[in-house]
């Protein structure tokens, strides 16, 4: 008689009474039926959940392809790469371009201004390169390496401008300081004249004393210089320091001669203040 599993089965009849014959240490086998151990594995399995499949978190960032045009970088095209946790560093991102690219020239990754990204603690990590609000650039090595050359010769050019500049302003304190010294021996002149002759009065021609006079003359108040002002710009006496301060406020012109930036082309002269002042009151009675 062939059984099946689960099948079901009843047994009808009277139960036997045991013959004594039987020995008192006979146990008769328990009729029971007894599952396959393949669909018992199969139960089992089917009743146990699956194990989840974890997927790594990914993120994407946008680079800008830059080429070199006349000394600027300039942005053609654009790229979208995805990128996980353990790919989020200049060389994971280099790599990610570079394929995407189909390309074997090396790509440098600059900054928005050209400057390189290097591979450092702060450049590692998805915390630096999700944020699409920093502008990366892809840039090709030879660009890149072009780019750095031109940088450093516009600032070369800029030190050079800049020590002409430097150079011409020594040129013109030289001359200055040569105008005020032939300046200063004129008025020494005068005064050893006055000194040595206090009780004569100097005798002048009239066009001389007028010469004199206009030489020493201050360009703002016409009357006599007091605190001397010299300007670089035309190298010339120009007045009294008040009368120049006054005039600063006003105009931004030398009013000699009508040369720019005349606030910083000015210098005092001290020491001629007793000169001057005996030069004053032998021309200005």
């Amino acid at each position: 008689m062939d059984l099946l599993v689960r099948g079901h089965y009843e047994v009808h009849g009277e139960a036997m009474e045991e013959s004594s014959s039987v020995p008192a240490s006979y146990n008769p086998t328990r009729f029971s039926f007894h599952r396959p151990q393949s669909a018992a594995g199969a139960s089992t399995s089917s009743a146990r959940p699956s194990p989840r499949v974890t997927v790594a978190k990914t993120f994407q960032r946008t680079i800008f392809i830059a080429e070199l045009v006349d000394g600027r970088l300039e942005t053609s095209k654009t790229l979208t790469v995805r990128f996980s946790e353990f790919e989020a560093s200049v060389v994971g991102i280099t790599r990610k371009v570079n394929e995407a690219l189909e390309q074997e020239e090396l790509i440098i990754l600059t900054d928005g201004q050209g400057n390189k990204i290097l591979e450092t603690e702060g450049t590692r990590g998805s915390a630096f390169w999700k944020q699409n609000a920093r502008k990366v650039l892809a840039v090709r090595e030879e660009d890149f390496l072009q780019l750095q050359g031109s940088k450093k010769r516009k600032l070369s050019r800029r030190d050079d401008n800049g020590l002409d500049a430097v150079y011409d302003q020594i040129e013109e304190v030289i001359l200055a300081a040569q105008g005020l010294r032939e300046v200063s021996t004129t008025i020494r002149e005068l005064t050893e004249l006055a000194n040595s002759n206090r009780s004569t009065a100097v005798s002048l021609r009239a066009a001389d004393a007028a010469a004199v006079k206009d030489a020493f003359a201050c360009v703002v108040c016409k009357g006599p210089v007091v605190e001397p002002i010299v300007a670089t710009c035309c190298q010339s006496l120009i007045g009294c320091l008040t009368c120049a301060e006054e005039w600063k406020k006003n105009s931004a012109f030398c009013p000699k001669c009508r040369a720019d930036e005349f606030g910083i082309n000015t210098v005092r002269v001290t020491g001629l203040s007793d000169a001057l002042a005996a030069l004053g009151n032998a021309l200005w009675q």
